[in-house]
């Protein structure tokens, strides 16, 4: 019975989280409910997980479900135009559901763990939880007058819990995933940092701080497994340099 309800909770979560995202702009009071509802579902998800094999660590995939679903729920209060907010919320839900069933097959590796790569699916969806949290808190700061004091603290207990468990899903040990999460979480703080300091839109440091976190997981992967080398190293440098250059040129900075 247990292993029947986990096996559906993957495609219910999603639905529910997506009927509890929409509907803050219906009853807007009862936001707070929603949005817990919203880290309740998920964290039942991981409890049941947990409780069916007690072998199988799930704490930080549960953080980074939580950390998922409240991303999208913030960055949907910055969105305006309804038919992008569905848009969204579907596009989010879906991506959403799809971790919850790579988490599925990867805890109880069946035939699909290989298909649906949970390491992969954590890389880049850190990527868009890097991106869409840091718009959210960017514009919070510039439009809600958040604090900047506030916004960093934040983002430093954001990026270094994505990188932890980026770097924890590579096997390393224990000191080496806080050292290079550190440093990392470091480096995308202090990029942060200097951001703030210039006229920049939300979109554009949110974008910045991506390629960021995408240029420094990738070259670290790389390192790690032996494979990084002068070419890979300027391949990766020259993509990300080529989407800054794009991003410089095009994007409206105010």
């Amino acid at each position: 019975m247990l292993f029947l309800l986990l096996r559906f909770l993957p495609y219910i979560i999603p639905i529910l989280y997506f009927i509890a995202v929409n509907t803050v702009f219906y009853n807007s009071d009862y936001w707070l409910w929603l949005l817990s509802s919203t880290i309740v579902f998920p964290l039942a998800y991981f409890f049941l997980l947990r409780r069916d094999n007690k072998d199988k660590p799930v704490f930080w995939l549960a953080i980074f479900s939580v950390i998922y679903a409240v991303t999208g729920f913030a960055y949907v209060l910055i969105l305006e135009n309804a038919a992008i907010i569905n848009i969204f919320t579907i596009l989010w839900a879906l991506i959403y559901w799809f971790y919850l069933e790579a988490v599925f097959h990867d805890f109880y590796e069946s035939k699909k763990a290989y298909i649906m790569n949970l390491r992969n699916i954590a890389l880049y969806g850190n990527i868009l939880i890097i991106f869409f949290a840091t718009a959210s808190l960017v514009s919070f700061n510039i439009f809600l007058n958040l604090s900047w004091v506030y916004l960093l603290v934040i983002a430093v207990a954001l990026y270094f819990s994505v990188v932890y468990l980026a770097f924890l899903r590579l096997g390393l040990e224990k000191k080496q995933t806080l050292l290079y999460s550190g440093l990392t979480c470091l480096i995308l703080s202090e990029t942060l940092a200097g951001l703030l300091l210039l006229p920049a839109s939300f979109y554009v440091i949110a974008i910045i701080i991506s390629l960021c976190y995408y240029l420094l997981m990738q070259t670290v992967s790389y390192a790690l497994e032996k494979k990084l080398n002068r070419n890979l190293l300027i391949k990766l440098l020259a993509f990300c340099g080529l989407i800054m250059l794009a991003v410089v040129l095009t994007a409206a900075w105010f």
